[in-house]
C-alpha cells in the first residue's frame, strides 16, 4: 500500500506539472539556483534576501537533468511530497493503525492545500516534509529511545532550519512527544532521562548543521528578514492582541479554504472523541497545528496560506484516523456510512481534479488565487514574450526592460534568456516614462519593454503594442511593448 500512495502521489504530482504559470517567488529561486550552480562562490546567494538555500541547493542536480528549468524546480517539490506521503501512512500507522494510515495518505493525496505546493517552486513543501518526518522520528525516538533514531531526528531538524525558519517549531514541539512517554513504567525515570539526553544530541545536531549557514557573512540578513513577516516578542508584550483576532480570522479562513469544511469536521469531532477518552496520540498531533498555528496568530505581520502548509498536515492525520474508523464501520456494520465518507472526500477531490486539468478555475483562498492566477506575481504571458525574444534573438541582438528589477521580472528572462550572447536584460523600477537607456539601445538594435503591475501606459510613451496578456481570471494584465527608437529605425 505504501508504494501505491507513493506512486499515486507522484502521478498527481507530475500530471499538467506546469500547467500553473511560474509565480514570482519561483522565478526567484530558480534564479538563485541557476547562479549558484554557475558559480559556487554564490552557494548561499538566498542568504541575500533572508532565505535559507537548500531548496536551490536540491534544484541544482534537476536543473542539469531537464531543460526547463521550471520543471527542475517543481520537481523538488514533487519529490518532497513522494516523502511526505510516505512519512505520514508510517506516522499514522505507528500512531493508530493501517485504516488510518491509507485513509490519511489519501487525504493528503486529494487535499488541495498539499497539491498546490506539491507542484510549485517554493520552500513549503519540502518544509512540510520535513515536518512529517520529524514528528514521526519524535514519536519512534519516545518509544524506543535509540541512538540512531536521535542522531536521524537532529539531521531532519537541520534539514528543516536549512529550509526555513519556520522549522524551528519542530525543535519547540519535542517535549510535546512525552504525551506518549510510559511514565508508569518501573524505570521511566531512567528512561526521561535517556530521552532528554538523546533529544539534547538531536538538538545540538539540527543547531549545528543551521549554523553551518553562518559560513556565509549574509547569515544575519535571516533574522533582519522574518522580522518583515512577524514582530518581536517586545512587540508582542506591549500589545498581546494587536494582531491575533484579525489573524486568527484570516487563518482560519485559509485552513477552511484548502482543507475544506467537512475534513475539519472529521477532525473536530476526533478531536472531541479523543479528548473523552484521553488519547494522547490525537493530542500530540493537534499540538503540532495548534501551537505553530497560534504562534503565527500572535505574531504574523503578514500571511499567506503556504506558512500553515506544515502544520496542517497534522489535521489530515486526525481526520484520517476517524475516516478510516468510519470505512470499517461501513465495512462491518452500517452501510450508509459510506455516503459520508463519499461527501468528506467528494469536494477535496473535485478540487484537485480540477487544480490539475484546469487550474485557473480552481476554488482556492483568494491570497492565493491572486498569487497565482489573477494577480500581477503571476507568470501568465511570460512564455509567450519569452518565446517572442527568443525567436527575434536568433539573427541578431536584442534588448529587453523589464518593470521590475527583482522577483518575476527580471528574473523570469534571465532564467531563460541569461545564458543567450544576443539578448540583454535590464530591469528598472519604478518605471515613470520609457527609460534613457532602453531609447538609447532602441536606436541600434530592437528594443522590448515589459510591465508586470503599471496598467495604465500612455500613449505618448514611444512604445508599439506587440501582445497584452490576461492574468487568469483577473482584471490584470502583462503588457509586451517595442520601443520605438528616436530615429525611427529598426
Amino acid at each position: 500500500m505504501i508504494v501505491f500512495l507513493a506512486l499515486f502521489t507522484f502521478a498527481t504530482r507530475v500530471i499538467n506539472l506546469l500547467k500553473i504559470p511560474i509565480f514570482t517567488d519561483e522565478a526567484i529561486y530558480i534564479r538563485w539556483a541557476q547562479i549558484g550552480l554557475a558559480d559556487p562562490a554564490q552557494r548561499y546567494i538566498s542568504l541575500s534576501d533572508g532565505k535559507q538555500p537548500l531548496l536551490t541547493w536540491l534544484m541544482y542536480p534537476l536543473l542539469m537533468v531537464f531543460k526547463d528549468p521550471l520543471l527542475a524546480g517543481r520537481f523538488v517539490s514533487v519529490l518532497s511530497s513522494v516523502l511526505a506521503v510516505i512519512g505520514i501512512y508510517l506516522l499514522a500507522k505507528t500512531l493508530f493503525n493501517r485504516r488510518a494510515a491509507v485513509a490519511a495518505g489519501l487525504l493528503y493525496i486529494i487535499s488541495a492545500f498539499t497539491l498546490v505546493y506539491d507542484r510549485l517552486a517554493l520552500m513549503d513543501s519540502l518544509l512540510a516534509n520535513f515536518a512529517v518526518w520529524s514528528l514521526y522520528l519524535q514519536v519512534l525516538q519516545v518509544k524506543y529511545l535509540r541512538l540512531d533514531i536521535a542522531l536521524l531526528s537532529g539531521i531532519t531538524f537541520g534539514l528543516g532550519l536549512m529550509t526555513k525558519s519556520s522549522a524551528m517549531f519542530f525543535l519547540y514541539l519535542l517535549p510535546a512527544s512525552l504525551l506518549l512517554f510510559n511514565f508508569r513504567a518501573k524505570d521511566a525515570g531512567k528512561n526521561l532521562l535517556r530521552w532528554i539526553s538523546l533529544s539534547l544530541l538531536s538538538t545540538i545536531i539540527a543547531l549545528i548543521m543551521y549554523n553551518s549557514l553562518r559560513l556565509s557573512p549574509l547569515f544575519y540578513i535571516i533574522e533582519q528578514k522574518n522580522y518583515s513577516f512577524i514582530i518581536s516578542f517586545s512587540e508582542f508584550i506591549q500589545n498581546p492582541f494587536r494582531y491575533f483576532l484579525p489573524n486568527l480570522y484570516g487563518l482560519m479562513t485559509f485552513l477552511s479554504g484548502y482543507l475544506t469544511i467537512p475534513v475539519l469536521i472529521l477532525v473536530v469531532v476526533n478531536l472531541g472523541i479523543c479528548l473523552i477518552k484521553k488519547d494522547n496520540q490525537v493530542l500530540l498531533l493537534f499540538l503540532w497545528f495548534a501551537v505553530p498555528f497560534l504562534a503565527l496568530a500572535g505574531f504574523g505581520k503578514v500571511l499567506f496560506p503556504r506558512f500553515i502548509l506544515f502544520m496542517s498536515l497534522p489535521l489530515l492525520l486526525i481526520a484520517g484516523s476517524l475516516l478510516g474508523d468510519l470505512y470499517y464501520f461501513a465495512q462491518t456494520k452500517m452501510k450508509f456510512i459510506y455516503l459520508v465518507i463519499f461527501l468528506t472526500i467528494i469536494i477535496p477531490l473535485y478540487n484537485s481534479i480540477v487544480l490539475m486539468t484546469n487550474p485557473v478555475e480552481a476554488k482556492i483562498p483568494l491570497n492565493d488565487r491572486n498569487q497565482l492566477f489573477d494577480d500581477w506575481p503571476s507568470g501568465y504571458g511570460v512564455r509567450e514574450v519569452i518565446s517572442f525574444l527568443e525567436k527575434e534573438a536568433e539573427n541578431s541582438k536584442i534588448v529587453i526592460g523589464t518593470e521590475g528589477t527583482f522577483g518575476l521580472n527580471p528574473a523570469v528572462y534571465e532564467i531563460y534568456l541569461g545564458k543567450n550572447k544576443n539578448v540583454v536584460i535590464r530591469g528598472y523600477w519604478p518605471v515613470n516614462s520609457v527609460p534613457k537607456e532602453l531609447i538609447d539601445y532602441a536606436d541600434k538594435y530592437p528594443t522590448y519593454l515589459v510591465f508586470k503591475e503599471k496598467q495604465q501606459i500612455p500613449g505618448n510613451w514611444p512604445l508599439k503594442l506587440i501582445a497584452k496578456y490576461r492574468r487568469g481570471l483577473g482584471n490584470t494584465y502583462l503588457y509586451f511593448y517595442r520601443v520605438i527608437p528616436e530615429n525611427g529605425s529598426n
